[in-house]
């Protein structure tokens, strides 16, 4: 993940620059500079919006972050452009949480299914300070190829941080019965063998060595949430399918990020990893 390409960090037009904070905490790490980058319906709007974040980014300390405003009709679409001069994006979302249905934040979503590449988004929890972005680098999967997606950017993630990387699965009640119904008293030795053989993967390109634990809750968000606690940062996929009997979509990760009092990496598999999952 280290790179001399710029954190590009999509901000609107209220100035929420929590994610320019944690953002200037991150450059110096995988070494590359900030970039704040806004978008106006009209080019006319450009240079009041410009002024105004350039003042808002001086209180980030040196160097002051770059603020570009460009033009466009669609938010999204602006952000997806300037992405490939970007080492990673870091943006702000209200994670809105809708009835049987995962969603972030109409841009912030948009932004994440349009790209296959990791995007850290800040939820309406994630208020700081962020504490030199963490000491453990949380990954949940869920025994699926699409929610083991994201194993490669924790990983990479986790090394530049130089934080201890855990290896997690949430198991309920019900799914803890139905799996000792199918597997008997080996059921526990599945859940734990699965994370463990993860994490003996990962051990040997992470610093800090891999760990793994088993979750247990009613509901895979609040356990993963408990377990991250104030000072996890958590990486994870957006929509994984079922591997071990329990659905890890969209929704799960939706309510993480909403629910997070640090940043969420958060990255879409491909839609041909969705298709054949």
């Amino acid at each position: 993940m280290s790179s001399s390409l710029p954190i590009l960090v999509p901000v609107d037009d209220r100035a929420d620059m929590r994610a320019v904070e944690f953002a200037q905490q991150l450059a110096p790490t995988i070494g590359a500079d900030v970039r704040v980058l806004s978008v106006v319906s009209d080019r006319s709007m450009a240079t009041d919006r410009e002024a105004a974040l350039a003042d808002a980014a001086q209180r980030y300390g040196d160097p002051v972050p770059e603020v570009r405003v460009v033009a466009h009709h669609d938010v999204a679409a602006a952000v997806v452009d300037a992405s490939p001069s970007a080492s990673t994006i870091c943006m702000t979302t209200a994670a809105t949480l809708l009835p049987h249905e995962g969603h972030f934040g109409s841009i912030a979503e948009a932004v994440v299914r349009m790209l296959s590449r990791p995007v850290i988004l800040l939820g309406p929890k994630a208020r700081g300070p962020f504490g030199g972005v963490g000491t453990r680098l949380i990954m949940p999967v869920d025994g699926s190829v699409a929610g083991e997606y994201v194993i490669d950017s924790a990983a990479a993630l986790a090394a530049v941080l130089r934080a201890e990387l855990w290896v997690v699965t949430v198991v309920s009640a019900r799914e803890e019965r139905r799996v000792v119904e199918a597997a008997g008293d080996e059921s526990g030795a599945i859940e734990v063998g699965y994370v463990r053989r993860l994490a003996a993967a990962l051990g040997g390109g992470v610093e800090e060595g891999a760990q793994f634990e088993v979750l247990h809750g009613p509901d895979p968000a609040s356990a993963i949430l408990d377990f991250a606690d104030s000072d996890g940062l958590i990486a994870m996929s957006t929509h994984g399918r079922t591997g071990l009997a329990r659905i890890f979509a969209g929704s799960v990760t939706t309510h993480v990020v909403a629910g997070c009092r640090q940043p969420v990496m958060v990255v879409r598999p491909p839609d041909s990893v969705l298709a054949n999952d």
